[in-house]
């Protein structure tokens, strides 16, 4: 099987097990989505659960490599709230962009054997020391905020149901967060 094949039956799964969750997925459909046979997508990676196995460690890699090149520290700018700025404004485009990772990531969590969540809340917390080093809130904590924050603001976004200006909740949570963290 060639690897656009197999990149094909990939993304399929990523959209399928975003929309249904792993007990929702059937193979027949994410087959019928990546435009090939069940049989193919069965001779590539045998069961269901290797395939599921397979997108989370695929997506996993990638989007740790787009946290990482975002969380390089800017020798040139020195301001905390600018940096802060920075980040949620990279980072609402990180989740965006990788919402069906993310959205799998949050529902199917005890399907995944090392916390995905965990670790980037880890990453995040370990910049956010970095750049905010005089804050005294627990970096963690506000990671996780920012994690959630983020993901509830693309869900409105994605959703039908939009209750939320997208841009208006992005300032308002970056101006709460730079007051409240006096920077």
């Amino acid at each position: 099987m060639s690897a656009d094949t197999e990149q094909k039956i990939l993304d399929a799964a990523l959209k399928v097990f975003s929309e249904k969750g792993y007990n929702g997925a059937r193979t027949r459909i994410i087959a019928e989505k990546s435009g090939f046979t069940e049989m193919t997508l069965f001779r590539k990676f045998e069961t269901k659960e290797n395939l599921f196995n397979r997108v989370l460690s695929e997506n996993k890699h990638k989007i740790m490599e787009d946290v990482d090149s975002l969380m390089v520290l800017d020798d040139g700018e020195n301001d905390p709230k600018t940096q802060f700025r920075t980040l949620i404004l990279n980072l609402v485009d990180l989740v965006d962009k990788n919402f069906e990772y993310v959205n799998i990531i949050i529902y199917e969590r005890e399907k995944i054997p090392d916390s995905v969540s965990k670790i980037f809340v880890s990453h995040l917390a370990n910049y956010l020391d970095k750049i905010l080093l005089e804050t005294k809130i627990d970096h963690n904590v506000l990671a996780f905020m920012i994690l959630s924050f983020l993901y509830f603001i693309i869900l409105n976004k994605k959703t039908e149901m939009k209750f939320l200006d997208l841009d208006q909740a992005i300032e308002e949570f970056i101006s709460y967060h730079s007051n409240s963290l006096e920077l």
